[in-house]
């Protein structure tokens, strides 16, 4: 599988990071960016066409001085106009995907349960595995071991995955790059 390098400014990576933390990762995002582009290439967007029209209404919110001054400060740490700061987070709210409904949490639970006792079981065997480093076993310790360390990581992945879909509705209100 062909893998593409390229370089950015610190500050764009730590920006494009906060964006892929709700994302599914760095690879997850970049991936999906990469086949907008391609489809996009062919006539064939794999999400909705979003044109650019200009805004002109208005909508006003009224906020305590200390609310006024972390919105300042959460503009400011991005180099943005308060107006600004806020329009984008209401935008990437209205157009990002909205929280799993109940039944697909259940689901998500249910299956992170199930990884989660998986992964108990890989622990027992791989105690089962040290436990069997004896020179009469015939058992190819080293290739096993790889085998258990290679489950042990994809289980660990799927676990953190599901867990920050379980966590969608809170986090769905907490990052400004959700």
């Amino acid at each position: 599988m062909p893998v593409f390098t390229f370089r950015l400014d610190d500050e764009v990576a730590q920006r494009f990071d906060a964006a892929a933390d709700s994302a599914g990762g760095r690879s997850a995002l970049l991936r999906r960016l990469v086949m907008n582009a391609v489809d996009a290439e062919e006539g064939e967007r794999s999400g909705p066409v979003r044109r650019r029209e200009r805004a002109t209404r208005r909508f006003e919110i009224r906020l305590t001085d200390a609310e006024i001054a972390a919105l300042d400060a959460e503009a400011d740490a991005l180099g943005m106009k308060r107006t600004d700061w806020v329009t984008r987070l209401v935008r990437c709210r209205l157009h990002s995907a909205a929280p799993l409904p109940l039944e697909e949490r259940a689901a998500v639970a249910q299956a992170w349960r199930e990884l989660n006792r998986i992964g108990i079981n890989l622990n027992q065997a791989t105690r089962a595995l040290n436990a069997s480093v004896m020179v009469e076993s015939g058992l190819d310790v080293a290739r096993e071991a790889a085998r258990v360390a290679s489950f042990r990581a994809e289980i660990r992945t799927a676990l953190a995955g599901l867990g920050t879909a379980l966590k969608g509705d809170l986090a769905y209100w907490d990052s400004l790059d959700g």
